[in-house]
């Protein structure tokens, strides 16, 4: 598929209202990616998913389509895609709970502060933990995810997505943690991104759930005040 044949669409006032694939002549409400950090020799991993436009009263079920992947060894790489994709997506789920994530993600925007360049923000997940385990997400994007791409109700369409689609083979039948999941980039990224869009329907503001997590001054981070 070529992502660049997505483009914006406005509606008669000129304001944004969602987007238009020409290649596969679909119009979505709304895009989002899902955001994988690489971790401890494993690559990081991006997926991008839109919500087909349908009749909202009409009581259809919602519609979704992978749209691309990508594997990216290093953050920097990794957010740089992300910025690259920025304008087709509305919002980019991971989990930066961890110190690690949010240092990485302040010092990339920081870089591109400097050379002004377009910052990146990422959105903390729905149903993370305090702790950050994602144990929950994954459990609920897994069963929501099977019922919809059974027999008769598939609503999921994952075929421009080859190496999610493999993955999603591996998965344990019987995970115990999110450990499991977490060695899958791909399926994790898949969880992050399906996930959120499944618990956050279409309509109701997709940042509200992450935004104490994710938005800070990148001068002056949460962070940084603990050292003073």
């Amino acid at each position: 598929m070529d992502i660049t044949k997505i483009t914006r669409r406005h509606n008669d006032a000129g304001a944004p209202s969602g987007y238009s694939d020409s290649e596969n002549h679909l119009d979505y409400f709304r895009i989002c990616g899902g955001v994988q950090w690489p971790y401890k020799g494993r690559p990081g991993f991006l997926v991008l998913a839109g919500e087909q436009v349908r009749n909202l009263k009409s009581g259809d079920p919602s519609k979704f389509y992978g749209l691309a992947e990508s594997e990216h060894r290093k953050n920097d790489d990794m957010l740089s895609k992300c910025v690259e994709l920025s304008t087709i997506v509305d919002t980019w789920y991971s989990n930066i709970i961890p110190e690690a994530q949010r240092v990485a993600l302040h010092q990339f925007n920081l870089g591109q502060e400097q050379k002004h360049l377009t910052a990146i923000q990422l959105t903390n997940v729905p149903m993370l933990s305090e702790a950050g385990d994602a144990a929950q997400l994954f459990r609920y994007a897994e069963a929501e995810l099977d019922q919809r791409t059974s027999e008769g109700r598939k609503t999921v369409f994952l075929g421009e997505c080859a190496r999610v689609q493999a993955a999603l083979q591996r998965v344990p039948e019987e995970w115990d943690s999110a450990k499991d999941i977490l060695n899958l980039p791909e399926v994790t990224a898949l969880y992050y991104v399906l996930g959120a869009m499944f618990r956050l329907p279409y309509g109701i503001p997709s940042r509200e759930a992450g935004r104490a997590e994710t938005e800070y001054d990148i001068f002056n981070p949460p962070w940084e005040k603990k050292k003073d």
